[in-house]
Formats: structure tokens, C-alpha cells, sequence
């Protein structure tokens, strides 16, 4: 019957009985798979009985997908243009890429270019980042910052709603105050003039400790996104890589990790300096400023927030571009062999999912294999 070559339709019915989901149709040609051979029955119970299966579904869970992405026969042809899209792959998927994702060896898959899908060892793995900074303030005090953390009674900083909110009350001690995330780390914080920070992780941001008196100037090395309280006397300014961004209130994100920056603007209007150029940026607007160039296009904002939102969110990226940042998020170091090529990728995954899972992904639509070992990820091109 056909339905036995179908790879796709049967997964589909597959994953709707595990859901309890089949239509009274469906019903009828899943029972007529299940009849036509015994070792059908045999994959369907090892899917029931396997202990990972739980796991496996919650690894499913941490995955979002977009209606406009290919279908897997799309994605298993690596286009110049792979897409992630694991609700879809789920659906569509052949039996064996749900042996892949629940990680029974009962069949063999391999890409179209004979290149075979790597199922990474489960005995070592890396959980995501997590809330934690650390705060050095001007009298020379350090204060470790995570979930775990009691702050003692101070004057100038306390908790509220998940923020560290500093209160700049007539310090006894002029300077700067520095609150920074490692890698594998992110935090919020509110100023004294009621601007809400986002730092993502290997960041930090340095505003002095009479910050809303004279002026409200910061600066920022690596990523955040702020949501600026207007005050039209006072404007906002944030200092980066040599380059200044000004504003009245507004919501932009600043990625200043490298030589070149990018600033995202979400709502209202901000001026940038670089250099002896001076540029205005409007809502859609993201600027890639390098050396006082500063270009400016229309773009998905979406993706230079989706951190501040716990998701990866890719774009027509580069393998390097979208490890960069699982770099930062594990602690991992990357080392490359062989050529990394210029194929593009799209898609989105829960930072909340582990490193394994997150490499497992990546490796479903790319081919590339990921060796994990000493918090070090050696990818295999």
C-alpha cells in the first residue's frame, strides 16, 4: 500500500497517536499501517516504551517554529537556504528524523549528500545561562547577583518584579558603577531615572553614581536593550566602541561585540554618532556601524531582540554567526575544521534548551557535526 512508502505520512500519524490526536481517518490508515507488518508495531512500541521519550518531547517543546518555513524535503536538499522549522519537522518528518529526535537506533538516515545525521552523545551536556551579574560599585564593594543571592539592606540597590533597581540618593562616594554579566549570564536592571536595562550575556554597562542629576549618560560594552524614560531635559546617551547613541525615551538595542556595532531602533527616534558622521535612525532602522560607517536599512526587529525574549532567532545567518552566540550562552569554546562555507540558516530555538539539544538541531539541517568535550565544541565542516 502507499502508505507504507510514506515515510512523511507516517510520522505524521506517529506523533498524532502519541499526542492522542487522530482524526476518526486517520484512525483507520494508522491501524491499517500498524496490520500490514509486525515490526511496525515494534516501532510504534519502542517509541511507547523508550525512557527518553519524555525528555525527548520536552526537547521538542523548547522549539519554535514559523508557518512560512520549508517542509523537511526542503530543508534535507541544504539549500543555500536551510530552514529550521521543527513543529513542521515533526509532521512531515520521515520515520527515521523521529529516530533522530528521540534517539532510538533503530533505523539509519542519511542526508542526500550521503553525509550522515550525527545523534550527539547524551553522557555530557551543558545546561543554558542563567540570571546572574555582578555589580562593582564605586566604593570598591563587589556584589555577586544570581537568583540565589539576599541582598542585604542597602541604600542604593534592591529588588523589584526581577530588576535590580539602583537608587542614586546623594552618594557619599563620587564614581561609576559597573554591573556585569559573564558569559552564560544576563541580567535587568532600572536607573535612578526609571530607564529598564537588558544585559545580554559577556556584557556590562558602566553610569555613575549621580547618574540623572546633571546628565543620563552610560556606556555599554557587548548587548543590551533599553526602554528609556523620556525626559526632554535630560537626554539619554550611550556610549559604545566609539560611537554615541542619544535619545529623549525610546526602545532600541545596542550588539557592540565586535569592531562593527548594530543599533536597532523599535520605537522612537535616536541620533547616532560616529566619528564626525551623525546619523537619525526611525523605528525599523538598524544601523551597522564600522570605523565612523555607519549603514542604515530596514530590518526585522524581532531578531535583535529575541535574546531579551529567551530565543535564538536566525536569519539568513552563517553557521559561525549563530555559534557566536551559542558561544556566549553555554560558555563553550568553538573550534572549527574544515571550511565553513557561506549556506545560510533561519530559524528559532528556546535558550532555555540544553547544548546538546541545541546542537542536535543545527546538525538536522546542516549536515555540520558538533564533538562536545571539556566545554569545548569542535564542528566539523
Amino acid at each position: 500500500m502507499k502508505m507504507q512508502q510514506d515515510s512523511q505520512l507516517i510520522a505524521k500519524l506517529i506523533v498524532s497517536f502519541l499526542k492522542d490526536e487522530l482524526s476518526e481517518s486517520e484512525k483507520k490508515d494508522f491501524m491499517a499501517w500498524l496490520d500490514a507488518d509486525p515490526k511496525n508495531v515494534e516501532l510504534l512500541e519502542s517509541f511507547k516504551q523508550t525512557s527518553s521519550v519524555q525528555k525527548e518531547i520536552d526537547f521538542v517543546h523548547k522549539i519554535d517554529s514559523n508557518e512560512a518555513w520549508n517542509k523537511l524535503a526542503d530543508q534535507l536538499t541544504l539549500k543555500p537556504v536551510a530552514k529550521l522549522n521543527w513543529n513542521k519537522l515533526i509532521a512531515y518528518g520521515s520515520v527515521a528524523v523521529l529516530l533522530i529526535v528521540a534517539g532510538i537506533g533503530l533505523y539509519t538516515y542519511k542526508l542526500k549528500d550521503n553525509r550522515e545525521s550525527i545523534v550527539l552523545a547524551q553522557n555530557y551536556d551543558i545546561k543554558p545561562g542563567s540570571t546572574k551579574a555582578v555589580l562593582q560599585m564605586a566604593n570598591g564593594t563587589s556584589i555577586n547577583l544570581d537568583p540565589t543571592a539576599h541582598l542585604q539592606k542597602n541604600t542604593s540597590i534592591e529588588m523589584k518584579d526581577g530588576f535590580l533597581v539602583y537608587k542614586a540618593k546623594n552618594p557619599i562616594q563620587k564614581g561609576y558603577n559597573l554591573l556585569r554579566t559573564p558569559r552564560a549570564g544576563e541580567y535587568k536592571m532600572i536607573l535612578p531615572d526609571g530607564t529598564k536595562v537588558y544585559l545580554n550575556s559577556s556584557s556590562a554597562i558602566r553610569f555613575s553614581t549621580d547618574f540623572n542629576k546633571t546628565d543620563r549618560r552610560v556606556q555599554l560594552v557587548g548587548e543590551a536593550y533599553f526602554e528609556v524614560a523620556h525626559n526632554k531635559a535630560l537626554p539619554f546617551i550611550v556610549s559604545f566602541n566609539k560611537n554615541e547613541v542619544e535619545v529623549l525615551g525610546t526602545h532600541f538595542n545596542i550588539s557592540s561585540y565586535k569592531n562593527t556595532s548594530k543599533t536597532t531602533l523599535l520605537e522612537g527616534a535616536i541620533k547616532i554618532r560616529s566619528g564626525e558622521n551623525q546619523t537619525i535612525l526611525k523605528p525599523g532602522d538598524e544601523a551597522d556601524i564600522n570605523n565612523g560607517d555607519v549603514k542604515v536599512a530596514k530590518v526585522d526587529t524581532y531578531k535583535s531582540i529575541a535574546w531579551k525574549e529567551g530565543v535564538f532567532y536566525f536569519h539568513e545567518d552563517e553557521m559561525t554567526d549563530i555559534l557566536d552566540q551559542v558561544s556566549r550562552w553555554y560558555n563553550v569554546k568553538i573550534e572549527y575544521k574544515g571550511v565553513p562555507g557561506t549556506k545560510k540558516y533561519s530559524g528559532d530555538i528556546r535558550r532555555q534548551a540544553t547544548l546538546n539539544q541545541v546542537l542536535e538541531m543545527l546538525n538536522a539541517v546542516s549536515g555540520t557535526s558538533f564533538d562536545l568535550k571539556d566545554r569545548t565544541v569542535t564542528v566539523n565542516f
